[in-house]
């Protein structure tokens, strides 16, 4: 009897320890859960400021492959009006004389 005494005792110690360690895990477990969702918020902003970046550069590497394809061939069909132009100046000039 004095024995099955004793091992009741113990289940008793066992088991108040047991909880606590399992309020410890749960203690653990909340904290984990908010520093996992933190840290995917963080990510998250990181990941959609990194898209953002990323379309800024190819929006400025689309614009000026704009202009230089604009400064390319714009200045060419008005620069042969205008050299044709200084041509027909130069021949209208010459019959006077």
């Amino acid at each position: 009897m004095l024995n099955n005494f004793d091992k009741v005792l113990e289940r008793d110690g066992k088991l108040a320890e047991l909880e606590q360690r399992s309020d410890q895990l749960l203690d653990m477990s909340s904290a984990f859960s908010k520093t996992t969702k933190t840290l995917a918020q963080k990510k998250r902003w990181e990941n959609i400021r990194c898209r953002i970046y990323l379309g800024l550069v190819v929006a400025g590497a689309l614009l000026i492959i704009l202009i230089v394809l604009l400064v390319i061939f714009l200045p060419q069909s008005s620069g042969d009006s205008g050299a044709s132009q200084a041509q027909d100046a130069g021949t209208a000039s010459r019959p006077g004389d």
